[in-house]
């Protein structure tokens, strides 16, 4: 057979109850080095729209084991004897030099910043010439990266004492009138793309013949010399030197392969500030893939027009966080529109698989996107078979090529930064914060950016520890949920369904399930489970009080009701196919509020949850429109819509009427209720108590809120603390909204 799979370094095989997760370790005494990367798999890093590099430190400014931090990075800082041109045009910074008006020197410019004082880049009057042709002449270098510049110097060969090449009596032939201009390399200080630069040094006649010209320290990362005089001049070396840490940079770890799909727990990491600890931080960001490849290569389509957007060094800047973002196969117009990722016919092996190149997916009768289509549906080893690898990729003609992306179909975009928690130790297990990247996911990569707003702050990373289960619960989880419209604030009885997709074998199974509520849940109805051969397993909580907890029928039971999640056990669901139901009932107060969900195997004491994915899981009756297979995603299948109006704070009340708050423990306090609807973002709100002609007695609560239910204690006291006299009194209840302020005033009694 022609069916292929990738090699693997070791396989998780299920076989009775597991152990505790695995704490995988980068960094710090006991962890992984982090100058190897971390993982089994090299980082490659999207340089441009058709060159990679494989990396751990795009642009090389990350400080691997600093003085004192052994095994820790830190952004790198300036060494003030360093010259920091060096290197700048080599593949590792994914800088440059040149001119960009004149072309016959190009050649010549990456001698003066080569560290060698017996090159450089002669510009004297040629014999038999009227003119050096040097005025106006621009050199221009792209340092790669910002760093924090605040000295330049240049000079002929056998000016600087340190580059003695008296073969070169050339020590005369000095710039005589030059100026210095110099851009920080952020997008607010370009135009169109091209860098705005402010002149930092004008000489305008020059007697030195080793220039050393100082300059506040600034961010810089782009240079321009330009010379302003007509006399020829030689150069050996143009030199920058900085001070502090670089502003930005990026680590970006090896991928790590667990060998089969394994759940991903907690991430926590050690961290810690030189210098002012506000003037710098760090950011920390996950992907999972399906595959270990993280870019896609593509090719022209033969017969499609070539239409190419972008390119230069984008890809360690077009998402803001120092790695190309990427697009893939249906991503757009422009170059996504005209390149695909399958090798020509020509280079395909199997005979089948280059007939359905031959025939579809290059065909000019065949549209784009029904070839992209058609690729799609094949099977993962089928794709791997046709996708274009480094080496096809590097074998193609530049006619051919198209850009390198990243592969958004098989890895998710990256995550969004995590905050830091209060961390425990690395290798403590459930500690941090939950990994928000899909899950379960056979691989995994992490990146730190690293951000300095002062030349002598930094934060540095000692060790990044994060939790994995080897083989998960189930392969996949799809979940929906009817009906999936309701009215705003109204009570609603939802039934949320679960199909497990499950490996024999392998998998785990769950017996329990935590579902996401806007609100806290009422009531609970009927809990059902369906195997693949018809059994039927249910308990019915109709009725059931749910004040003291667990509430168990049989081997069914309600476990756990917070504010905003319900917990169900029930037997264990370890076979393909099964389909868990659970009815219960709720309120939205939100257009497109997702009830998400989480299942877990406590049978082994593992709280290491699996996340569900939205899709059509089972065929529910009434409000169920699914046109879909059952089993197929559907991204809105977890989301419940309401009736989008301006009547964004609803239900205000308040419990009781009259209360008496004399302290005898009996209807001492009231509570004063208020929905909040499609509030999208934390809106301001405020609660004052006022008496019956007007005056405020109580600032009772004023901070922001979101869409939600909420309640506010008053316990009969003014703002002095003292208790009210008895009568009627009038509330208010203001939001702040975008709209225009919504207001609601009230009355309530005071008695004794």
């Amino acid at each position: 057979m022609r069916r292929v799979s990738f090699c693997i370094s070791f396989i998780w095989v299920f076989c009775g109850p597991p152990v505790a997760a695995e704490v995988i370790i980068v960094g710090g005494e006991s962890g992984r080095d982090w100058q190897s990367g971390g993982g089994d798999i090299a980082a490659q890093v999207i340089r441009s729209d058709q060159s990679i590099e494989i990396t751990n430190s795009p642009g090389g400014v990350i400080a691997f084991s600093p003085e004192g931090f052994d095994n820790w990075i830190f952004p790198q800082r300036a060494d003030t004897t360093l010259n920091i041109a060096l290197g700048a045009n080599s593949v590792a910074r994914g800088g440059s030099i040149t001119s960009p008006n004149i072309q016959s020197i190009r050649g010549e410019l990456p001698k003066i910043i080569d560290d060698d004082g017996s090159t450089g880049m002669d510009l004297r009057l040629s014999a038999g010439a009227t003119s050096a042709r040097v005025l106006g002449l621009i050199i221009d270098l792209d340092l790669g990266a910002r760093f924090g510049l605040d000295r330049f110097r240049f000079f002929p060969r056998n000016a600087a004492a340190e580059f003695p090449a008296p073969e070169f009596p050339f020590q005369n032939d000095f710039m005589r009138s030059f100026e210095i201009f110099i851009n920080d390399g952020t997008p607010e200080t370009k135009l169109e793309g091209v860098p705005i630069r402010e002149s930092v040094a004008l000489v305008g006649q020059n007697e030195d013949q080793v220039v050393d010209i100082h300059i506040p320290p600034q961010y810089v990362r782009f240079v321009r010399l330009k010379s302003l005089t007509a006399t020829g001049f030689d150069m050996a070396e143009f030199q920058v030197f900085g001070t502090g840490f670089v502003p930005e940079a990026v680590y970006v770890s090896n991928i790590f392969d667990f060998g089969d799909l394994a759940l991903l727990g907690k991430l926590r990491w050690v961290q810690q500030q030189v210098g002012d600890g506000q003037l710098s931080r760090i950011t920390v960001r996950t992907r999972t893939g399906e595959d270990p490849g993280t870019v896609q290569f593509n090719k022209v389509r033969p017969g499609e027009r070539i239409f190419r957007v972008g390119g230069g060094n984008a890809g360690l800047i077009s998402d803001g966080a120092g790695v190309s973002s990427g697009r893939g196969l249906g991503g757009g117009l422009g170059s996504a529109n005209d390149e695909v990722p399958w090798k020509f016919a020509r280079d395909i092996e199997d005979e089948e698989l280059k007939a359905l190149v031959e025939g579809l997916l290059d065909n000019e009768t065949v549209t784009l996107r029904d070839a992209i289509q058609i690729f799609n549906a094949l099977s993962p080893e089928d794709q791997n078979l046709l996708a274009l690898s480094e080496a096809d990729y590097k074998k193609l003609s530049s006619g051919d090529r198209g850009a390198i992306r990243n592969d958004v179909d098989n890895w998710s975009e990256w995550s969004p930064p995590y905050a830091l928690d209060e961390m425990a130790l690395l290798a403590q297990e459930g500690s941090g914060v939950e990994i928000v990247s899909p899950s379960p996911r056979r691989y995994l990569q992490f990146m730190i950016e690293f951000f300095s707003d002062e030349f002598e702050s930094a934060t540095g990373v000692g060790g990044l520890a994060f939790d994995v289960l080897a083989s998960p619960f189930a392969e996949q989880l799809m979940a929906e949920i009817v009906p999936r419209r309701a009215s705003v604030g109204e009570r609603t009885d939802f039934t949320y369904a679960v199909l497990a997709k499950l490996r024999p074998g392998q998998d785990r199974g769950f017996n329990r399930l935590q579902v996401d509520t806007p609100l806290k849940v009422g009531t609970v109805g009927t809990m059902r489970i369906q195997r693949p051969d018809g059994t039927v397993l249910e308990a019915d909580f109709t009725g059931v009080a749910l004040d003291r907890l667990p509430v168990q029928q049989g081997d069914f039971s309600i476990v756990e009701l917070q504010e905003q999640s319900v917990v169900f056990e029930f037997p264990l669901v370890d076979e393909d196919g099964t389909e868990l139901q659970v009815v219960f009932d709720n309120s939205v107060l939100r257009f497109g509020t997702t009830f998400s969900g989480q299942v877990f195997n406590t049978e082994n004491g593992q709280l290491l949850g699996q996340g569900v994915v939205a899709g059509n899981a089972a065929d529910l009756g009434d409000g169920d429109s699914d046109v879909q297979p059952l089993g197929t995603p559907f991204e809105g299948n977890l989301s419940v819509e309401v009736p989008i109006s301006g009547d964004l704070l609803v239900n205000v009340a308040v419990a009781p009427r009259v209360f008496t708050p004399n302290g005898d423990g009996v209807n001492d306090l009231t509570m004063i209720q208020y929905d909040l609807t499609n509030v999208g973002s934390p809106t301001g709100l405020a609660i004052a108590i006022y008496d019956l002609a007007g005056r405020p007695v109580r600032r009772l609560y004023d901070d922001l809120d979101n869409s939600g239910r909420f309640a506010r204690v008053w316990d009969g006291r003014d703002d002095t603390g003292q208790v009210v006299p008895p009568g009627n009194y009038v509330f208010s209840v203001t939001l702040a909204a975008k709209i225009g302020q919504r207001k609601v005033l009230a009355a309530v009694g005071v008695a004794y």
